[in-house]
């Protein structure tokens, strides 16, 4: 297994706490349910992504990378936590994000896009369809002035991002060890696959028995997500040298709760308005709410046993909070949300 000897550079402050969530339990009258916090990773406001990018940003560093190319959502909160690593490492950061058109720019800087702007990004938006073309001739760009772009693809969502969630096992293994703990189930939210293809890869490894649910963020259906997540799964373990068996019937997904992706759904809503009132624990919108809403409807149809015990994944992005704002508080207030596609979604035109 070759985990321990790929290219890696500090970044996130580890191990990140576990914590339970009592308040939510008695909520829901059972299972035992704990948060992971990978909100708290400590690069910029915290996330999934710093994992990744500690063998993301390995791999640029041994390339002698001066600046990082990459792409994702108008608001990602993968993007965040790429310009805070490129900064800290001394490069420039060039992102090509999604919008409604080309050129795409919000009457007010909030959220993430306001972080981006502060982290002195070089951003240029796009309809999804051109990104691919827009980050090939950023690069070429780049080579042509002299630089040495490092191009980060699928949100991290690769065979060095994938370890990272691999490596997660190995420091959860010894929280639980510590705590005489032992989880049934571990929940998060599955978008571009990375965290998704890691868990499942060291829960199998580390012979943990835990079940890893993901609910989607509305990029893909289940249908789609899970071949996709499959064959991620058969390269990253080919890239890693290891020998675990994994079919696609261990890939577990739920594609009802995000309603489309960055969509605003009174189901995410109340995920995130309830862990803030029982737990004082904020989630985002886009992400975590997703994975809540399924944990909270699971729970509440009896799925889980009250004999189990079921650990949720926090992968971070809670600065998207501040530009939900109006349906967050619509629902809040018990009205109806005044939308649900985002003004700087490319489902809008």
């Amino acid at each position: 297994m070759k985990l321990n000897t790929l290219p890696r550079v500090r970044l996130a402050n580890l191990p990140t706490p576990l914590q339970e969530l009592p308040n939510l339990t008695k909520a829901l009258k059972g299972p035992r349910i704990f948060v992971k916090r990978d909100d708290l990773t400590g690069l910029a406001f915290g996330g999934n992504k710093t994992r990744k990018l500690e063998y993301l940003m390995g791999e640029a560093v041994q390339q002698k990378a001066d600046c990082i190319v990459t792409h994702a959502g108008f608001h990602s909160n993968w993007l965040t936590q790429t310009a805070a690593a490129a900064r800290k490492l001394g490069m420039k950061i060039f992102m090509i994000k999604t919008g409604p058109q080309d050129g795409y720019e919000p009457e007010e800087f909030d959220g993430n896009h306001l972080l981006h702007f502060l982290a002195g990004a070089s951003m240029k938006v796009v309809r999804p369809e051109k990104v691919a073309a827009a980050v090939e001739e950023t690069a070429a760009e780049l080579r042509a002035a002299g630089h040495r772009p490092f191009v980060l693809q699928e949100m991290g969502s690769t065979p060095p991002g994938v370890a990272a969630y691999v490596n997660f096992f190995i420091e959860l293994t010894a929280q639980t060890a510590e705590l005489g703990l032992s989880f049934d189930y571990l929940l998060h939210t599955t978008g571009a696959g990375g965290t998704q293809a890691g868990l499942i890869i060291g829960a199998k490894a580390f012979h943990t028995g835990i079940k890893v649910i993901g609910s989607t963020s509305g990029s893909r259906t289940a249908a789609e997500q899970t071949p996709f997540v499959f064959n991620l799964i058969q390269e990253s373990l080919k890239f890693m040298a290891m020998d675990v068996r994994i079919a696609e019937e261990d890939i577990v997904i739920y594609d009802r709760y995000a309603g489309g992706y960055g969509y605003a759904t009174e189901k995410k809503a109340e995920a995130v308005k309830m862990l803030a009132e029982l737990e004082g624990l904020f989630l985002d919108p886009v992400y975590t709410a997703s994975s809540m809403a399924c944990l909270i409807d699971l729970a509440r149809k009896g799925f889980f046993k009250k004999d189990e015990t079921v650990l949720f994944l926090h992968t971070g992005g809670s600065a998207a909070l501040f530009a939900y704002k109006e349906p967050l508080r619509a629902y809040g207030q018990g009205k109806k949300i005044p939308w649900t596609v985002p003004s700087w979604s490319p489902d809008r035109r």
